[in-house]
């Protein structure tokens, strides 16, 4: 009886066995090489993990994932809040309601190990032509956070995304 068995967990090991190998071989011969998937990209919802803006959560509006010439590495342009609304209800007033629902924004470019990518995606908000070298330029930054923040206080009082514009409570 000892042989039976183990006559049989030797067949089944070499079957498992086989079938790796095979598995491994028709891998490798493969011509095209393994891709990795693309995590960030522009509309994804992101958490800033360092720096001032730390616990704060932004949107990716455009990457460079191989870098540039002056930013070897991988990056991303982000805009997030950096002011987030107020609790609001039904019994206040018109001017309460703008004052509180007030958003202020923020546009930096960031590297990758500095953002916590979400589940989360924000479509259709795209920046009038705005690079960041044109951040270098105070006036172009300015008109870039105005442009962000119309566009995220148009999204909040829409209703749309309530998870993106509520404080991360950590």
């Amino acid at each position: 009886m000892p042989k039976l068995r183990i006559y049989i967990f030797l067949s089944s090991w070499f079957r498992q066995r086989q079938f790796l190998f095979s598995i491994f071989s028709a891998w490798k011969r493969r011509r095209t090489p393994l891709k990795m998937v693309k995590i960030m990209k522009s509309g994804k919802v992101v958490l800033v993990l360092s720096g001032r803006y730390a616990g704060r959560k932004a949107i990716v509006m455009r990457t460079f994932d191989d870098g540039t010439t002056d930013k070897q590495y991988g990056h991303a342009m982000v805009a997030g809040i950096d002011r987030y609304p107020r609790k609001v209800h039904k019994r206040m007033g018109k001017g309460k309601l703008h004052k509180r629902s007030k958003i202020k924004p923020f546009v930096k470019v960031l590297n990758y190990n500095h953002l916590m990518p979400t589940r989360y995606t924000v479509p259709e908000l795209q920046l009038d032509k705005v690079a960041p070298k044109d951040l270098k330029d105070p006036m172009k930054r300015k008109k870039a956070r105005f442009q962000i923040r119309v566009k995220f206080e148009e999204r909040y009082k829409s209703g749309k995304n309530k998870w993106f514009f509520q404080k991360l409570r950590f």
